[in-house]
């Protein structure tokens, strides 16, 4: 697999994060209502299945969360942490969101993430780097979210990556979502997504979430779990859209890593 590192990389991912940003800048001027209402905060556990047609299938497990803040009144900041096994890989992930959003009409933003799979074997682990741009627009029931940059890492494919997801919210505490990406690693993959919050009177902030992936190089992905929201009481849509980005790219960069490639077997002593 080609590597990249160094200042080229870096450049280059983030000029994607700058155009991404250009593109799409006027949809998120000066707001009526904060970027970020308040600090706010959400967690959640998983189980997760990831099959590719060079590997068996894997299970495991992820612990995911992040924390949202404002920094003005239009720009907020969002860290998002990641850990998990996968099929007996340890997983380990961080991210960054700098972003300026109107709550009415949309955001605009850069990213930075790094996840890392410990693996046995002589491969040892791997790693990968992402830096970009994410913009989100909404329209009453409807979200558009988008993410686009660079690649690169330890072991694993570089070079540009992107996805395009539309949700729409069926009410306020059901949304609905389906999308593409594309990666170095996965090539082109289909996305589903659904999660609903009951709003339980004991757990308001609870919501339940799948997701589902299919792609090139026969790859599937599944993904369910519970997640629960920190902050003031809202409806499901105006957490999305006052409190965190819909997207969190620890997740997202998971099927950035690729399968551990089988060990070799101990040739038999003669």
């Amino acid at each position: 697999m080609r590597k990249v590192t160094g200042i080229p990389a870096t450049l280059g991912a983030a000029a994607i994060g700058v155009a991404l940003t250009a593109a799409t800048a006027g949809t998120a001027h000066a707001a009526s209502a904060p970027a970020v209402g308040q600090l706010n905060a959400k967690a959640a556990i998983s189980g997760l299945y990831n099959k590719t047609n060079n590997s068996d299938a894997m299970w495991g497990e992820t612990l995911d969360g992040s924390v949202t803040a404002p920094l003005t009144h239009d720009f907020g900041f969002q860290t998002d942490a990641l850990l998990g096994s996968r099929q007996g890989s340890n997983l380990l992930g961080v991210g960054e969101h700098i972003f300026m959003r109107d709550p009415s009409t949309g955001l605009v933003g850069l990213t930075a993430s790094y996840l890392k799979a410990d693996v046995n074997g002589p491969t040892g682990f791997y790693g990968v780097s992402r830096i970009g741009g994410e913009g989100e627009l909404y329209s009453g029931p409807f979200t558009v979210a988008m993410q686009s940059g660079y690649q690169a890492g330890h072991h694993v494919d570089n070079g540009f990556y992107g996805s395009l997801t539309g949700y729409w919210y069926a009410d306020d505490n059901l949304r609905l979502g389906l999308g593409a990406e594309n990666d170095p690693t996965r090539d082109t993959t289909g996305l589903a997504d659904v999660e609903y919050m009951p709003h339980l009177a004991d757990a308001p902030g609870m919501a339940l979430f799948a997701n589902a992936g299919a792609g090139d190089h026969d790859y599937r992905a599944a993904r369910i779990g519970v997640r629960f929201y920190f902050g003031a009481d809202k409806s499901l849509k105006d957490r999305n859209r006052e409190d965190d980005p819909v997207a969190n790219l620890p997740d997202d960069a998971l099927g950035g890593i690729p399968a551990p490639a089988p060990e070799t077997p101990t040739p038999a002593p003669v």
